[in-house]
């Protein structure tokens, strides 16, 4: 760092007046490109002065970084692959992934010693500075390596990102901004588009669940297209990209194109799977969710009514899929208005919540609070 600044003074003033420091800033600040170029330049003649300086920033970087690869090979691996991450909460379970513990603290250690990472503090997580991560890219970069560690990233990455679901939060908001570097990534790899495809619908779903609709827009979209271009526009996990896309769409009060998407779901699902699998029924209940979204209130019901019956039939009374279905048949009948109707079919969601995902879980609490509602709205 004091390398960097030192370098950084130096380019400033065989330019000023013309550059200066918040110019240089923010040229920086623009792009990796240029960070690059303004680190990796060769010193300019104020620096030349001091002998003990030979070499730029990223050049400087290169040398200790050489002398890791000669003393421990899987210390230079390491630092590839956390660099291709987000640099700041990199968890130990992403790196170690289910590895040795000695040979993951053998590689570890130099980075450490070397000051290239840094352990933060009372977290089982790493951090490395910006530039360290610059100089590690554009090292991988020349080498004619980067691709192959985008790659790595990608496959590490899926391998530990969980399904989004309540319960894997925690470790889905430590993977979050990682995930958000690998799916940025192009390697020209089917394999690799299908596995950044995964890794953005797990993202999407886990981002949906929290309320954070034009994020979650935005990597389901992504998941959509992925698929679209290497599996088809049929394909079953296709349609379920598009289904949860659909679902983004609604709760943002995009009903036309919600429905748009769930009707191609549910058309390609009957299509492809059956009239009673599970995803296709999945794909009736959220188009009869955004047709009573639109006040549609009949055609909502049938929609409704054919999933609570395939549900029961298929999956069993109790299956959580099928008490989601008893959930949408009451919140249909409540908003109408039909209390005793509604009233009892909360009563059965909200028993079986309890028992298949506990009594904390928030679908769980939402059940209830739908159900308590309609004392308070019969007393107004």
């Amino acid at each position: 760092i004091p390398l960097a600044i030192t370098h950084a003074a130096a380019y400033i003033k065989t330019r000023a007046p013309t550059i200066t420091i918040s110019d240089y800033l923010q040229l920086f600040r623009e792009s990796e490109a240029n960070q690059v170029r303004l680190l990796g330049k060769k010193e300019w003649k104020d620096l030349r002065r001091d002998h003990s300086i030979r070499h730029a920033v990223i050049t400087t970087w290169q040398i200790s970084f050489t002398q890791i690869q000669k003393m421990e090979r899987s210390a230079a691996d390491l630092l590839a692959l956390m660099s291709m991450f987000d640099k700041q909460g990199i968890p130990k379970f992403l790196l170690q992934n289910d590895g040795n513990q000695l040979d993951f603290e053998d590689a570890l250690a130099p980075l450490l010693s070397f000051s290239f990472v840094r352990a933060e503090t009372g977290k089982q997580s790493f951090e490395m500075h910006r530039l360290v991560q610059l100089s590690m890219r554009t090292w991988l970069k020349a080498e004619k390596e980067l691709g192959k560690w985008m790659k790595e990233s990608i496959r590490t990455l899926i391998a530990v990102f969980p399904s989004g679901d309540y319960e894997t939060w925690a470790n889905c908001r430590l993977l979050f901004p990682h995930a958000r570097e690998a799916i940025s990534y192009v390697t020209g790899s089917e394999d690799d588009l299908l596995n950044q495809a995964k890794i953005a619908f797990r993202t999407g779903w886990y981002l949906y669940l929290r309320g954070e609709y034009e994020a979650a827009k935005g990597v389901f979209c992504m998941s959509v297209e992925a698929r679209e271009k290497v599996l088809g526009p049929e394909h079953p996990h296709t349609l379920t990209s598009v289904s949860n896309l659909g679902l983004v769409l609604e709760r943002q009060g995009k009903y036309k194109e919600a429905e748009a998407m769930h009707q191609r779901a549910l058309e390609g699902h009957e299509k492809v799977l059956g009239l009673e699998h599970p995803d296709t029924l999945t794909s009736v209940n959220n188009l009869g969710w955004v047709l009573e979204s639109q006040g549609k209130y009949e055609e909502a019901e049938a929609m409704h009514r054919r999933v609570l019956e395939g549900s029961e039939k298929i999956l069993g009374p109790e299956h959580p899929d099928t008490l989601t279905s008893v959930y949408h048949l009451a919140f249909l009948f409540h908003r109408q208005q039909k209390y005793s109707a509604a009233s009892k079919l909360y009563q059965r969601a909200h028993t079986g919540y309890i028992r298949a995902l506990g009594v904390h879980h928030p679908t769980t609490i939402a059940c209830f609070n739908h159900y308590k509602s309609i004392g308070e709205e019969i007393e107004h």
